[in-house]
């Protein structure tokens, strides 16, 4: 039996679950709301940083009857977007834990280049008052995904080698395009839409907005060089040894797997690719891309699952 963990940003993403949740091999699984999104309260005291994600993936693996850790378990790890920078600043830091490690566009390495300065000061705390800097995130989320970023959807092909506006980082776990506002979240409720998503939490969940701005300033999203590093070294050590005790405890393949749409406007297909593999190094990264932009996981859902079994059953 195969027992993975899947993190995500928001509970929209869950639809991709569902393919792996329904899969010829039996599975045992849990997904996780992110602190402030979809029904997860946020703790009103503490930063949205690795710590407290990690404390997240903990209870997780708790709430199972099934034991998920110790010597003779570990389990596979999917993450998606701000989940993905969380999935390997986890398996980093927890790498006997961790069988399998799988990302879909995600986070972590996303380039300076794509911040300004001015964007750098806007997310500082002690600047701008918070309150009205709530109410100007806020604002700009009541329109969905592709109503908060500042960058057009049809400047943003062209642009996506210059630095953001100031706006831009309200937007860095809402990708812009009409494609990823339109994207159907289950089959079974056809009418309801990552934006419209998006807009109840931002009406009707008090800690959306706090929460979403602490991620910005706190979470994985960027500069998390180093981790991705200790995640290479470690596949090095293991690809390069014969012992049979390192392969067993070692990650699935000796390689991670990383899915990326190859229209994404957030997590840039070729910078990921380069900076990916400049961490962890050429042979121990498969990536694939598929169709799609930020959205690959709700619009593209049976051909990520592909993927995944494809990786699980070493093909």
């Amino acid at each position: 039996m195969n027992i993975y963990l899947a993190t995500f940003a928001f509970i929209y993403t869950r639809i991709f679950t569902e393919g792996l949740s329904r899969p010829t091999k039996p599975a045992e699984h849990r997904v996780l709301d992110l602190w402030g999104r979809g029904y997860t309260d946020h703790p009103t005291l503490l930063p949205h940083d690795t710590r407290l994600f990690t404390t997240a993936i903990l209870l997780a693996l708790t709430s199972s009857s099934l034991s998920w850790t110790g010597s003779s378990n570990a389990f596979s790890l999917i993450g998606y977007s701000l989940g993905g920078g969380i999935s390997a600043s986890f398996t980093s830091y927890f790498p006997s834990l961790i069988s399998s490690l799988i990302l879909l566009a995600p986070s972590g390495l996303i380039r300076d280049i794509h911040f300004s300065t001015a964007s750098k000061i806007m997310y500082s705390t002690g600047i701008v008052p918070e309150s009205a800097l709530e109410w100007m995130v806020k604002r700009r989320l009541r329109g969905g995904p592709t109503g908060a970023t500042a960058v057009k959807p049809k400047e943003q092909a062209e642009k996506k080698d210059e630095a953001k506006s100031a706006e831009a980082p309200v937007t860095e776990e809402l990708p812009k395009g009409d494609g990823f506002d339109g994207a159907v979240l289950s089959k079974r409720r056809p009418g309801i839409t990552v934006a419209s998503a998006v807009a109840w939490q931002v009406e009707y969940h008090e800690g959306f907005i706090k929460s979403f701005m602490s991620s910005i300033r706190f979470g994985p999203i960027s500069n998390q060089h180093e981790e991705w590093r200790r995640i290479g070294q470690r596949l090095c050590a293991q690809n390069a040894t014969t012992m049979d005790s390192v392969e067993e405890e070692g990650m699935q393949n000796g390689k991670v797997l990383i899915i990326c749409g190859k229209d994404d406007p957030i997590i840039i297909k070729e910078e990921l690719l380069d900076d990916a593999t400049e961490v962890l190094g050429e042979n121990n990264i498969r990536f694939e891309t598929c169709d799609a932009g930020h959205e690959l996981p709700i619009t593209r859902s049976e051909e990520l699952v592909g993927y995944i079994w494809d990786f699980w059953d070493g093909r």
